[in-house]
């Protein structure tokens, strides 16, 4: 198994920031998807936005670009951490769900 080392966009070759911004935008239609069928619309609709967004970089990355496409990157790995954790917290079996039924009382009378 190769290693792997952490490196920044400019360290990378064009090929590789290439790969780096299809994995992320994947990830992101991925988790908008499984947002969609859990009923997470906004979510879904977030992520498909942050994932186009990703892809209408282009493969090309010009150097003035790479800060935008960068903090672009580390807002999509966030995003597809944050909504994949909550989803797998509100489906997971030890989600409790609770339905409070609505109970008519008596007014309160002030004397």
């Amino acid at each position: 198994m190769a290693t792997m080392t952490a490196r920044t966009l400019n360290e990378m070759t064009p090929a590789q920031r290439s790969d780096m911004m299809l994995l992320v935008a994947q990830a992101l239609e991925n988790v908008a998807e499984e947002a969609d069928v859990h009923g997470d619309y906004q979510s879904a609709q977030n992520a498909t936005y942050l994932a186009l967004s990703i892809r209408g970089c282009g493969t090309g990355v010009a150097a003035e670009t790479i800060k935008a496409v960068e903090i672009l990157l580390e807002q999509g790995i966030s995003y597809v951490a944050s909504v994949s954790e909550r989803l797998e917290q509100v489906h997971s079996p030890t989600h409790v769900n609770v339905d409070f039924e609505c109970v008519e009382e008596e007014p309160l009378t002030l004397h």
